[in-house]
């Protein structure tokens, strides 16, 4: 595009905005599955393996359960942003459609 400008696709923030909320559910039903690793340690035998299986499950149900935030919060900025281009472009450009 000359002049420097950019041009943004309204249409295509929103379709990501839905691929974050896949990839958040996707990863609550991965933590979810974690959880039932945890709860299933027992069948280690050995305390030390019980305890380092549930203490791992744990660890990464954490790290897991904040990239869930992360995809949720990225949702809501491109939904957003995709509102905000939209409304934007349909004062400065009627009937343009963004």
């Amino acid at each position: 595009m000359s002049g420097g400008g950019i041009e943004v696709q309204p249409g295509l923030l929103h379709g990501s905005a839905g691929q974050a909320g896949q990839l958040g559910g996707d990863l609550a039903g991965f933590r979810s599955k974690l959880g039932t690793a945890a709860s299933l340690a027992g069948a280690a035998g050995a305390p030390g393996a019980q305890a380092a299986i549930s203490e791992s499950c744990r660890a990464w149900a954490s790290a897991i359960e904040a990239l869930e935030q992360q995809a949720a919060a990225l949702g809501r900025n491109l939904s957003g942003a995709g509102g905000a281009y939209s409304e934007t472009d349909g004062s400065a450009m009627p009937g343009a459609g963004g």
